[in-house]
Formats: C-alpha cells, sequence, structure tokens
C-alpha cells in the first residue's frame, strides 16, 4: 500500500505526461528500434482514443446543477487513463495500422529497379504485322476508267480554234 501512494503523484510511465518516458523513447526512435515503433504507435493510439471520448463528452449536454471544474477536470484524468488502457489492448488496432504503414515505408526498394534493362532512344521504326492480315488485293479499274483508251482517242478541238 505505501507503495501505491509513494507513485500517486507521478505519471504512469506509458502516459504522454511522462516527459523522461518520451525522452527515452525518443532516444529508441532513433535507433530504430522495433520496439520503440510499438510504444509510439501504442501512445498515439491513446491520444486518438482520448481525443474521441473527448469529442463524445463535448456533445452530451452538460447539468450545470451538479457540474463543477473539477468533475470536469476528473473527467479528462478518467479519459487519459482509459484511453491508455485501451490502447494497451490494442482495442482499436490503430497501433498495428500505423506500424504496418512505418514498416512499409521504410522497406527497402523491390529487387526490379537494379535489374531493368535501358531502352535504346532511337530505334529503327517497324510496322506491327496486323493479326489475320491478308495480302493486298490488285487494283481492278472499270473500262470506263482505261487510260489506254482514252489515249486512243483523237482529241477534238473547238470549232474556231486555229490549229
Amino acid at each position: 500500500m505505501a507503495d501505491a501512494l509513494d507513485n500517486l503523484g507521478m505519471a504512469s510511465p506509458q502516459s504522454s505526461l511522462d516527459f523522461a518516458g518520451l525522452g527515452a523513447l525518443r532516444s529508441k526512435a532513433q535507433q530504430h528500434s522495433d520496439k520503440a515503433l510499438q510504444e509510439t504507435a501504442t501512445q498515439f493510439e491513446a491520444m486518438f482514443i482520448q481525443e474521441m471520448l473527448k469529442s463524445m463528452r463535448a456533445t452530451v449536454e452538460k447539468n450545470d446543477l451538479m457540474g463543477s471544474d473539477v468533475e470536469d477536470q476528473f473527467t479528462q484524468m478518467y479519459d487519459r487513463e482509459l484511453s491508455v488502457a485501451l490502447a494497451k489492448r490494442n482495442t482499436m488496432g490503430v497501433a498495428d495500422m500505423i506500424i504496418k504503414a512505418v514498416q512499409r515505408n521504410n522497406a527497402p526498394p523491390p529487387d526490379y529497379v537494379t535489374k531493368a534493362t535501358p531502352m535504346p532512344i532511337n530505334t529503327p521504326q517497324q510496322g506491327m504485322p496486323l493479326p489475320g492480315a491478308k495480302p493486298a488485293m490488285p487494283l481492278q479499274r472499270p473500262e470506263r476508267f482505261n487510260l489506254d483508251r482514252r489515249l486512243a482517242i483523237p482529241a477534238v478541238t473547238p470549232k474556231g480554234v486555229d490549229e
């Protein structure tokens, strides 16, 4: 019991009010530790849940007869501790989504980027064969458009034109 009374004035080590713990977490994060990523994601989930609870309580109509500033303060403290407890249990799964997103963004690039072969800039242009293409048919002209026949007809000169 004496141990519980000694820790009464101090914030829990997982709380966002523990600035020494946040400094230690920052040093772990600079070393790219997976544990630091897990702790940071859990603390972010706790802050997210706390903001949800705060927004929820803001929509509830307050009774001025029984309400006071002290009640608001204790409600905020309760919401903070509740959000930390829910985040530790991974209730919403926000921390897992954050961890997956950070790991995906920090992953090395895939191998196919380095194995790509460059394309030549000035390649000779070639036509592509059409599927099921048939050879061209010979052009057939009707008799009335036959050039040989036109050349065989003598040229007519108009009247009154001197030759």
